[in-house]
């Protein structure tokens, strides 16, 4: 299902995953690319701070990417004005989970709009929505399968079966053959390693957000392993 995907982006890990869906295969879905800087909206009026020159063409799935918290108000009027059938909308940083969550996922389904709030991203494996389901198909829980020389305990070839969405499991997949797995736990950790360095999303004791997207990593390459 191509459906048509309206992108409003802001900041580093926006451009990431906006910038890898361009070139991952996707460029003929974008319909639209907005970089939303607004930082405050009317509570009273909201329509009056959306921004003159963003295109608003028809979508089927509105991906809302690293948004500043206030600026949130602004999405329902978004989806109002491109016809979306669905948003998407992962946390990747707490500080940026939008202000009056709640309340703008109960307009938006009070709509008949499937909302989710995925976090982080790459943990979506599968929807209940058709249109997100069919983005969850290329992009979302890394997905791989290995050929691996058994004697002698490395990898030798690697295919990424459903990438994540800022494309740090095809970076990593290109840097693992040749690579030992004799060691299994010391392979495991040189991966979560690879990952740290790739990813953007917010790492602190309270949400460690990379943390648990370099473990899902690890796990999707651990379970191409196990299909050997």
């Amino acid at each position: 299902m191509n459906n048509r995907i309206y992108i409003l982006y802001h900041g580093s890990f926006g451009e990431l995953v906006m910038g890898h869906l361009v070139t991952g295969g996707f460029a003929d879905r974008i319909v639209g690319l907005y970089d939303l800087k607004v930082a405050s909206v009317s509570l009273d009026d909201p329509e009056k701070d959306l921004p003159e020159d963003i295109p608003l063409c028809e979508c089927d799935l509105l991906l809302v990417l690293g948004i500043l918290p206030k600026a949130g108000d602004l999405v329902p009027i978004i989806v109002e004005r491109t016809s979306a059938k669905a948003v998407l909308w992962p946390i990747e940083d707490p500080n940026l989970i939008p202000e009056g969550k709640y309340s703008i996922e109960n307009e938006l389904k009070e709509k008949g709009i499937h909302v989710e709030f995925p976090e982080p991203l790459c943990l979506l494996d599968r929807s209940d929505n058709e249109v997100i389901n069919a983005f969850v198909e290329a992009f979302g829980k890394p997905k791989f399968e290995l050929r691996v020389n058994a004697k002698n305990k490395v990898i030798e070839a690697v295919k990424v079966i459903r990438d994540t969405p800022c494309g740090s499991a095809s970076k990593i997949a290109a840097k693992l053959v040749g690579m030992s797995y004799e060691d299994m736990n010391s392979f495991l950790d040189q991966i979560k390693q690879m990952h740290d360095n790739e990813c953007v999303a917010y790492m602190g004791p309270d949400r460690p957000i990379m943390q648990q997207a370099g473990e899902l990593l690890a796990d999707a390459i651990k379970a191409a392993f196990d299909r050997q």
